[in-house]
């Protein structure tokens, strides 16, 4: 019965779009930012060399165990962190009395026997950031739909993850910020912080260009009217932005994220209308 249950889990999360060999959080892959949702009484964010990471109130550094990467050893991956796996890691708890409010998928057979209540989610991709499942050890924290929540026991919590597809820290990125521009111009989130993008991710950049100038101007269509602080130049060839009365380029560095020397990223500006 176990194989088959497996199975079914297996295609009810295909269905999800989930492969069921995907990182918790892999270094390769953006990581999805922060909703909103408000943090668990006690989780704060710390940093760390690798960025900022969510931590509990000891400061000991959180780890998601991604549900996704068990299938083939628990047909209830909500309780696979259990006996021994409990020596290694703590499951982040919520407060007793916690109403469970998300339902992993479990398979066709389990589905059937087990319907969920109506106040349950039941598709992790539309789980806020924080909600609360029923582990192995009670009421548990998972951190957007598919990720429980917990810490290392060893060297102070903080330990470096294991080298396998399972385990992960929770990284921690802010919401990108509502930016007043043009259609093509999007934000992207590096270095500890936001920078204006065009469409592809490149990013936006201001400085003076000595002559001859290479760099390339982001371009505008003719009979845009501007937005705000940026306007249409009509002084070139074609038309270009331009942001505070300065020329802007994009960045045909083989990072995206890279600039020429003499450029200045432009960034998203805070509520004060100054540039971060």
């Amino acid at each position: 019965m176990a194989p088959r249950i497996a199975c079914g889990l297996a295609i009810a999360l295909l269905a999800f779009g989930a492969a069921p060999t995907v990182h918790a959080q892999p270094a390769d892959l953006p990581i999805a930012p922060a909703d909103g949702t408000p943090l668990p009484k006690g989780v704060r964010v710390n940093k760390s060399a690798d960025g900022s990471v969510y931590a509990d109130a000891r400061g000991h550094t959180l780890y998601g165990m991604d549900m996704r990467t068990v299938l083939r050893w628990a047909p209830d991956p909500a309780r696979f962190c259990a006996q021994d796996c409990t020596r290694e890691w703590a499951p982040l708890l919520a407060p007793r009395g916690t109403k469970p409010n998300i339902r992993y998928p479990m398979g066709f057979e389990k589905a059937a026997e087990m319907p969920p209540a109506e106040d349950q989610i039941t598709d992790p991709r539309k789980a806020p950031d924080w909600t609360v499942i029923e582990g192995a050890a009670g009421p548990q924290w998972v951190y957007k739909g598919w990720h429980l929540v917990f810490t290392r026991r060893a060297a102070g919590g903080s330990a470096p993850p294991p080298d396998d597809m399972t385990w992960n820290t929770l990284k921690f990125v802010p919401a990108p910020p509502r930016i007043a521009a043009p259609g093509l111009v999007a934000t992207a989130y590096f270095g500890g912080a936001y920078a204006l993008t065009d469409r592809d991710g490149h990013v936006l950049f201001t400085g003076h260009c000595a002559a001859p100038c290479a760099w390339r101007p982001l371009p505008a269509p003719m009979a845009s009217g501007g937005l705000g602080d940026w306007k249409v130049s009509l002084s070139g060839d074609r038309a270009e932005w331009t942001f505070k009365g300065q020329q802007v380029f994009v960045s045909e560095e083989s990072d995206p994220h890279a600039i020429p020397r003499g450029g200045r990223i432009l960034r998203p500006q805070t509520s004060s209308g100054e540039n971060r």
